[in-house]
């Protein structure tokens, strides 16, 4: 299943989210994009009720598993 695609806004909420920052930290927009992007963000499973990430949100920023496990090419 892939990543679902996600505006530079939400990147940048998720990524404070998990960082630990405040959520609108450095986003433009005032309250209204600010309420508006989190609740897209919760729509989305990858913000919970308490604007905390959830695994689905922090897979947003996790390195494919499968490139880690690809082996070698015998060339």
């Amino acid at each position: 299943m892939s990543p679902p695609r996600l505006s530079p806004a939400m990147r940048n909420m998720l990524r404070n989210a998990i960082d630990g920052k405040r959520i609108g930290q450095g986003l433009a927009g005032g309250p209204l994009k600010i309420a508006a992007t989190r609740r897209a963000l919760e729509a989305r499973g990858l913000l919970d009720a308490e604007l905390k990430p959830t695994d689905a949100g922090r897979a947003v920023f996790t390195p494919k598993h499968e490139a880690a496990h690809k082996e070698a090419s015998p060339c």
